[in-house]
C-alpha cells in the first residue's frame, strides 16, 4: 500500500514539474530561433561601440531591438528602439521596423508608439515619423486585440489632419455618426431610434 502512495507522490511531483518548467520546454524547441536572435544582438552591440555617428547608432540599436524582440525579450526591444529614435528623431524606418517586428505584443508597440508622439513634434523634420506613428496606432485600434473604433477614428482624422494624402482612395473613409449623437439644424437631439 505504501508503494502505491510513493508511486502516486512520485507522478504527482513529475507533473508538477513540467507544469513548472514548461516555458524552459517550451524554449528548447524554439532554441535555434532564440540562438541566432542573440547572436544577432551580440553582433548589433558589437557595431554600436564601433559605431561613430549618431544615424550609424540608430541603426545598431534597431537591429539591436530586432533581435530582441525575435528571442522575445519585448522590453528589450522597447528600450533599444525608444534609444534609436532619440539619437534620429528624423527616421521614419524605425517607427515602422518596431511596428513590423512588435505586431505580436500590441500593449508594448502601443506605449512605444505614444512615447514617440509625445517626444517630438508632429510637423517640420520630425514628421514623417510622426505620421508613421499616427498609422501604426491608427492601425492598432482598427484591428486586432487593442480594437477601439473611437480611437481608430481619431487617429485616422489626425493623421488627414497633419498630412492630408494627395490619394483619397488611400484613406479609409470615416463612418457616419450614429444617428443618435447627429444634432438637428435647430440644435436640438434627434431622438435615439
Amino acid at each position: 500500500m505504501d508503494s502505491y502512495v510513493l508511486l502516486g507522490a512520485t507522478i504527482v511531483f513529475a507533473v508538477y514539474l513540467v507544469f513548472r518548467f514548461r516555458p524552459a520546454f517550451s524554449g528548447l524547441s524554439r532554441g535555434g530561433a532564440r540562438s541566432a536572435a542573440r547572436t544577432a544582438l551580440k553582433d548589433a552591440k558589437a557595431r554600436l561601440a564601433a559605431a561613430k555617428t549618431d544615424e550609424e547608432r540608430a541603426l545598431c540599436l534597431g537591429d539591436a531591438g530586432d533581435a530582441s524582440a525575435s528571442a522575445g525579450s519585448t522590453n528589450g526591444a522597447v528600450g533599444y528602439y525608444m534609444r534609436a529614435m532619440r539619437l534620429d528623431p528624423r527616421s521614419a524606418a524605425l517607427v515602422d521596423r518596431a511596428a513590423t517586428h512588435l505586431e505580436d505584443h500590441p500593449h508594448a508597440l502601443e506605449t512605444l508608439l505614444w512615447r514617440r508622439l509625445g517626444a517630438e513634434s508632429w510637423t517640420g523634420p520630425t514628421a514623417a515619423p510622426a505620421h508613421a506613428a499616427l498609422r501604426h496606432l491608427a492601425k492598432l485600434y482598427a484591428h486586432g486585440s487593442l480594437r477601439h473604433s473611437v480611437r481608430a477614428r481619431v487617429f485616422r482624422n489626425a493623421l488627414a489632419a497633419v498630412a492630408p494624402s494627395s490619394d483619397p482612395a488611400a484613406e479609409e473613409a470615416n463612418p457616419e455618426p450614429r444617428t443618435g449623437l447627429a444634432t438637428r439644424d435647430d440644435g436640438s437631439a434627434r431622438a435615439n431610434p
